[in-house]
C-alpha cells in the first residue's frame, strides 16, 4: 500500500460514520501498513468503526479507503488478512442493503474498478483467506470457478453452501448457471464423501425445499455415524466464524430443513434419537433433545411423537441428556406423568443451573403431584441466593449464518456453547 498515496488523499473534503471525525480513516490506514506482518485483529476495528454505518450508509471515506484496504488484504506479508478481507465483505454486504441514495456516489464505479482485484482473494495462496473471501464472489460464475481449482476441503464446503444461496437468487436471471449448480450438487450427491453430501443437501435446500425430504435418510445416517463425527470438526467451517462447526451444531442447522414438514420434522427427531440410543451417543442425544424442545415450541401437536423420546432418555448415563429430557417431559406436562419420579437425581450440566430432579420437580407441579411439594419453597428460593434464574432456551439465530450459542436468564458463565466457546 502507498502510504504517499494516502497522504494525497483529500480526506478533509469526505465524510465517515457519524461520531468518527474523517482524520481517523487515513491513520486507521496507515496503523496495519506499518505494522505489516505483525498487524493483528485489533489493528482492524477503527477501520470498521470510521468506516461501516450502523445506519445503512456507505460514507465517501469508505469509497476512498477502498483501494487501500484491497491492496492491504491481497498483500501476502500483510498481516491480519483475514479481517481485512471480512471489511471487504462488510463493504459488499452494506451496499447491497443499504438504500440507494445512501450509498455514495462514487463507490459503485470504484468496486467495479477494483473487482478483479477483488475476485482474486478467491485464489489466494492462503485457504483462510479464500475462506473469508468467498461472499465476495457475487454471481454463480466466479463461484464454480472456485469450486473447480478448489483442494482443500474446508474451503470447498463453505463454496458448496454459497452456490446453493446465490445459485436460488439467481435462479430467473442466469437459468443455465443454475443449472450447473444442479449438476454440481448432484455430484457431491453421487460421490462425495458424507459431510460434503450433507452440505450438498443443505444446499440443495435454498433451490428446492423438498429435496432435504428426499434426502433425510441420508442425513439420519451421516449425522448418526460415531465414525463421521470428527469429520465435521475438520471441514465444517462457515464464512464469518473462526472455528469449525460440531457436528451437534449441524444437526441443528439440519433441522431446520424440516420445518414446513410437521411429520418429518418429528422423524428427524426421533430416528438419531433411536441410533444415539444404540451406539450410546450422548453428544447426539442431547443435541436431538435441543431440537425436540424447538420443535414442540414450532409444533405442540409433535408431543405424541417427542413423549417417549424424552422418557427415554430420562435414563442416559450423562447427567446434561437426563436434565434436558426432564425439562421436555416438565413441558409436556400431564402427558408425561408416568415419567416424572426423579426427584433425587442430583446430576446437572455444567451450562445450566439446576438438577435433573428439580426439573422433575417442577414436572409434577404441572400435573398437580403432591410429591413436588416438599422442600419445594426452598427449592425455588435457592437460585435468588446468588441472584439468578434457573431456566434457559436454545438459541433463535438464523443457523444458516451464525454459530448456536445458549441464551439463558440470569449469568452467562463462560465456554456454555458447544460449539464456539462463547
Amino acid at each position: 500500500m502507498s502510504l504517499e498515496a494516502l497522504d494525497a488523499v483529500p480526506w478533509d473534503r469526505l465524510e465517515s460514520v457519524p461520531r468518527h471525525p474523517v482524520e481517523e480513516v487515513p491513520r486507521a490506514l496507515r496503523r496495519p501498513a506499518l505494522a505489516g506482518g505483525a498487524a493483528t485483529e485489533e489493528y482492524c476495528y477503527p477501520l470498521y468503526s470510521c468506516l461501516i454505518a450502523g445506519n445503512g450508509r456507505v460514507p465517501s471515506a469508505a469509497t476512498a479507503a477502498l483501494p487501500f484496504v484491497v491492496a492491504l488484504a491481497a498483500d501476502p506479508e500483510a498481516g491480519a488478512r483475514v479481517d481485512l478481507v471480512g471489511l471487504l465483505v462488510a463493504f459488499a454486504h452494506a451496499t447491497r442493503t443499504a438504500r440507494p441514495d445512501l450509498v455514495d456516489a462514487g463507490w459503485p464505479a470504484a468496486w467495479r474498478r477494483h473487482r478483479g482485484a477483488v475476485l482474486a482473494l478467491l485464489a489466494d495462496p492462503d485457504p483462510d483467506v479464500r475462506r473469508e473471501a468467498i461472499p465476495l464472489a457475487d454471481a454463480v460464475v466466479p463461484l464454480l470457478e472456485r469450486w473447480r481449482a478448489e483442494t482443500d476441503p474446508a474451503v470447498r464446503l463453505p463454496v458448496l453452501l454459497r452456490l446453493g444461496r446465490v445459485a436460488a437468487e439467481a435462479a430467473q436471471a442466469d437459468a443455465r448457471s443454475v443449472e450447473e449448480v444442479r449438476a454440481v450438487l448432484d455430484g457431491v450427491l453421487r460421490d462425495g464423501e458424507p459431510v460434503m453430501k450433507v452440505a450438498a443437501v443443505i444446499a440443495w435446500e435454498r433451490l428446492d425445499p423438498q429435496e432435504p425430504v428426499r434426502w433425510i435418510d441420508l442425513l439420519v445416517e451421516t449425522l448418526s455415524d460415531l465414525a463421521v463425527r470428527p469429520r465435521f470438526e475438520e471441514i465444517w467451517y462457515v464464512v464469518g466464524v473462526e472455528e469449525p462447526w460440531s457436528r451437534e451444531a449441524v444437526v441443528t442447522w439440519a433441522a431446520e430443513l424440516f420445518d414446513h414438514d410437521a411429520r418429518t420434522a418429528a422423524s428427524f427427531v426421533v430416528r438419531p434419537a433411536d441410533a444415539a440410543a444404540r451406539t450410546g451417543d450422548t453428544e447426539l442425544s442431547g443435541a436431538v433433545l435441543d431440537e425436540a424442545w424447538r420443535l414442540l415450541v414450532l409444533r405442540p401437536s409433535a408431543a405424541p411423537a417427542l413423549l417417549p423420546v424424552a422418557g427415554r432418555l430420562l435414563d442416559d448415563p450423562a447427567d446434561p441428556v437426563r436434565l434436558r429430557a426432564a425439562h421436555l417431559l416438565a413441558v409436556l406436562g400431564r402427558q408425561s406423568a408416568r415419567y416424572a419420579d426423579r426427584l433425587d437425581d442430583p446430576g446437572k450440566d455444567p451450562c445450566l443451573e439446576g438438577t435433573v430432579g428439580d426439573y422433575a420437580r417442577w414436572a409434577l407441579t404441572r400435573i398437580g403431584d403432591p410429591r413436588a411439594l416438599s422442600g419445594l419453597v426452598e427449592r425455588l428460593y435457592e437460585p435468588y441466593r446468588e441472584h439468578y434464574g434457573r431456566g434457559y432456551c436454545a438459541a433463535t439465530r438464523d443457523f444458516r449464518t451464525s454459530t448456536p450459542c445458549w441464551s439463558r436468564c440470569g449469568r452467562m458463565p463462560t465456554s456454555c456453547c458447544p460449539t464456539c466457546g462463547r
